[in-house]
């Protein structure tokens, strides 16, 4: 059975749009309404710079200092055990109080102070380093950006001119009326790739061609509402043989070819996916969630 699943675009869509904002925006947003910049804080402070003149460190010769000197207490030696003190101290020193007294500050030979942390708090979610983080993204291949980027471009030159340029394509499921692409008739050593059908066991050649051979749309039921009472949707005669399911729900979507959902290990559409099924001809398609309601679209070839 050959099947392919990817992100619907309208999901895709719903988590681009949360960028909703340019840049350009945003920096007008900062800027304010008078659009200012940095050059222009560096204006106003130079403007205050230049209002504080030389006069201000002669200010205290305005009065005699000389009448201050009775004012102050009698000077105190400095201590590791210096009692907090009830009067003015004057003096350079560094003091840290420990509950019970003040105590100076260490420093090292060079002016440096020493500092002894007691506890260091480790928040709850850093409980890793950055480069275990690292390693840990990178596995064990040691992988980067740069190697999955060529990886890409390796499948990217490996794939047809036209699935690479037009950036559309289709599934064309070669039934078995003809009769040479049979893979009974075509030894396997061709590499012929085949799909199995969901229901019987008659085996199809699968095959990609390009959107423009045929050029013709697929038929389009879109807006199935699904909920837990099961519902089904027919295809006329001769039915489907490349069907399209498009869950555009948030619930996944359990589905029945051809007959009701099977109640052990049915066919899953998952949320927000597309699932693409080749079969030899799918004449109904039925449909329900476990829970809740989800939204679907068919679309299929035949």
């Amino acid at each position: 059975m050959g099947m392919f699943e990817y992100l619907s675009p309208e999901y895709v869509k719903s988590k681009l749009d949360l960028l909703d904002i340019s840049l350009s925006s945003l920096r007008d947003a900062l800027r304010g309404t008078d659009s200012r910049t940095l050059t222009d804080l560096y204006t106003q402070l130079n403007n205050i710079l230049s209002k504080l003149d030389v006069n201000l460190s002669t200010r205290a010769a305005d009065s005699t200092l000389s009448s201050f000197s009775g004012k102050f207490p009698s000077a105190v030696t400095l201590a590791d055990n210096l009692s907090n003190p009830s009067t003015t101290i004057i003096g350079a020193a560094n003091l840290g109080w420990d509950g019970t007294y003040w105590r100076r500050l260490a420093t090292d030979t060079s002016g440096r102070l020493r500092i002894s942390a007691d506890v260091v708090a480790n928040p709850s979610n850093l409980d890793i380093s950055l480069s275990a983080l690292r390693d840990a993204l990178r596995g064990t291949g040691n992988k980067t950006l740069t190697d999955l980027d060529t990886d890409l471009n390796t499948i990217i030159s490996r794939l047809p001119t036209s699935l690479t340029t037009a950036g559309n394509f289709k599934i064309a499921l070669l039934e078995d009326s003809v009769g040479i692409l049979k893979d009974s008739k075509i030894p396997n050593a061709l590499g012929v790739i085949t799909s199995q059908d969901v229901i019987g066991n008659a085996v199809n050649v699968l095959a990609v061609v390009n959107m423009l051979t045929p050029s013709r749309q697929p038929y389009t039921i879109a807006n199935i509402n699904v909920s837990t009472t099961e519902g089904s949707t027919s295809i006329a005669s001769p039915g489907a043989k490349i069907l399209l399911i498009k869950n555009k729900g948030d619930v996944d979507v359990q589905i029945g070819i051809n007959g009701s959902v099977p109640t052990t290990n049915p066919f899953i559409v998952r949320a927000r996916t597309i699932k693409v099924l080749p079969h030899k001809g799918v004449t109904q398609v039925n449909y329900k969630v476990s829970s809740g309601s989800s939204t679907i679209d068919i679309e299929y070839y035949n």
